[in-house]
């Protein structure tokens, strides 16, 4: 089962400059990507009580366009480190495709595939680069954008810097994940002032409709 592990840290507006500049010196930059989302879920918030969230997405860069839909069910988060199940495939277009899922992913969704909706959007901007830490290969995602959902006049911003590990031959799992990420923060915290997030967007974007992903 694909399985994510990431470190999410919030980063101030007076931090974002001085942490591009640092990942220009000593990482890999691999570019700049628009991110247009949105995720769906029933009236009754099914998926969101099962603290899963469904993100249709449309992805642009200098290769062109992309349309991804993600599944990403529990999993747990504590001092911004996360670690969850997710399900990614390619669509056609701007519509979820059951069926390219795997089994997994479908058993979750197959219930409820009638009464899926949109309900709110998450839309950034997102600089990447490749950087090593204790051998292990990390990509640092810094996003800047806004979550907005139907009828909130309110949105929030998106300032976030994603740490996610990228596993070798080992696979996700490996002990080595969580030092690495932790290491490499601290690093980062040298830099400017990082405060660890353990809020994902889908759970800001609930939280914005008035719910909440239990």
């Amino acid at each position: 089962m694909p399985r994510e592990i990431e470190l999410k840290l919030a980063v101030p507006d007076a931090a974002l400059a001085a942490v591009a500049a640092w990942l220009d010196a000593h990482g890999e930059a691999r570019g700049e990507t628009t991110l247009l989302n949105v995720y769906l879920d029933t009236p009754a918030r099914d998926l969101a009580r099962q603290r899963a969230a469904l993100r249709l997405r449309q992805k642009d860069n200098q290769t062109g366009s992309q349309w991804l839909q993600t599944l990403k069910t529990a999993g747990s988060s504590q001092g911004g480190l996360a670690s969850r199940n997710e399900w990614e495939c390619e669509v056609a277009g701007e519509a979820i495709e059951l069926s390219r899922f795997p089994d997994d992913a479908r058993a979750v969704l197959a219930p409820l595939a009638g009464q899926l909706a949109p309900v709110f959007r998450t839309d950034f901007v997102r600089r990447t680069w490749i950087v090593t830490q204790d051998g292990a290969r990390i990509e640092a995602a810094l996003d800047t954008g806004t979550i907005t959902a139907p009828g909130q006049a309110r949105t929030e911003t998106i300032q976030e810097l994603e740490l996610e590990w990228l596993p070798g031959e080992d696979g996700d799992d490996s002990p080595l994940a969580e030092a690495a990420l932790r290491a490499f923060a601290a690093r980062l915290a040298h830099v400017a002032p990082l405060t660890p997030s353990d809020l994902s967007k889908a759970a800001r974007g609930y939280r914005l409709t008035g719910g909440s992903l239990s």
